[in-house]
């Protein structure tokens, strides 16, 4: 069989061991048009992984080899345990990076994280000011919140990168964003156009003109070079697509994504792409290891499809 080449691999899996991929709620407390896991105030929480199922999965990935955890949700500081999760991750085996949209950052959390497995924390930004913000996240006062949580995350020295999509509604103002986070101390950015998934597929009016993005990724490199001399490192997705610095598919190897209510999938993507396809089981059912035994027979056909990210081959 021919294998196609397929795309740049999402994740960067750590030399040695491996990364999960959780979404530890769907919950979220705002509703935004470009979500990509549909999240809002209107989730139930009831059928989410409680604390004691959690931590013991945590203590068993850790033992076997998983050397990173990406937590997300939804909003993952929803969970009132999320603090004492990460708190438990052993910081010498394990690093912790957490996204968040910065509503459930109070002082007495900014200040309970240094000293944990936690390494960074992004804060989700879109909008230079209230009312551009507002155009995809529905409420002004999520930049304010925002804004806050970033101040106390960096008062508190936890390492902070703030996170912004671009869109026709806000394109414009890249630049003033950028400036207003260099005000603030903010080290790195992550810029990224709207991805086709979720709650945005409902959104195509969200999508950057082909020619549009070039410009803005020519755009962002000259920003780049600015803000790198006073401390700013600026990343994106825009313009020209990147060769994969990751060889093959990583997923059920380096690779792993847990759902909300404790599915186990090789990748998030996959996952969210055809979930009783991608599927291995459930942590309320079965362990980690346990459910890891499935993988070969799961991803062998995938891997016998493309060279790297089989995505694009799956979904055609």
């Amino acid at each position: 069989m021919t294998k196609t080449v397929g795309d740049r691999c999402r994740f960067r899996p750590p030399a040695k061991g491996a990364t999960v991929v959780w979404e530890v709620t769907n919950y979220c407390n705002l509703s935004c048009s470009h979500c990509l896991s549909k999240s809002s105030p209107e989730i139930s929480r009831t059928g989410d992984l409680d604390t004691s199922r959690f931590l013991a999965t945590v203590r068993e990935m850790t033992s076997n080899g998983v050397a990173e955890f990406y937590l997300s949700g939804g909003e993952p500081f929803a969970r009132e345990d999320l603090v004492d999760i990460i708190a438990a991750i052993d910081p010498n085996v394990a690093e912790v990076y957490v996204n968040t949209n910065g509503y459930f950052i109070t002082q007495e959390v900014a200040e309970a994280l240094p000293g944990t497995a936690l390494r960074r924390i992004t804060v989700s930004l879109d909008g230079h000011n209230r009312e551009s913000q507002a155009l995809v996240r529905g409420k002004p006062t999520s930049f304010d919140r925002a804004v806050v949580a970033v101040e106390r995350l960096l008062a508190a020295g936890v390492p902070v990168r703030v996170s912004h999509v671009v869109h026709p509604g806000n394109v414009e103002h890249v630049a003033e964003f950028c400036a207003v986070m260099s005000r603030m101390g903010v080290e790195a950015l992550v810029i990224n156009s709207v991805f086709p998934a979720g709650r945005a597929v409902r959104h195509p009016e969200l999508g950057l003109p082909a020619g549009r993005r070039q410009e803005l990724s020519d755009e962002l490199t000259e920003l780049q070079e600015k803000y790198k001399r006073f401390g700013m490192q600026i990343d994106h997705s825009l313009g020209k697509p990147q060769p994969s610095d990751v060889e093959g598919c990583p997923a059920g190897q380096s690779v792993f994504f847990v759902a909300p209510n404790g599915d186990v999938s090789t990748c998030s993507w996959l996952y969210k792409l055809d979930q009783d396809r991608f599927r291995l089981g459930n942590l309320k059912e079965a362990t980690f290891i346990e459910l890891r035994a499935g993988v070969e027979t799961m991803m062998r056909p995938v891997r016998e499809m493309a060279a790297c990210c089989p995505l694009p081959v799956i979904s055609s």
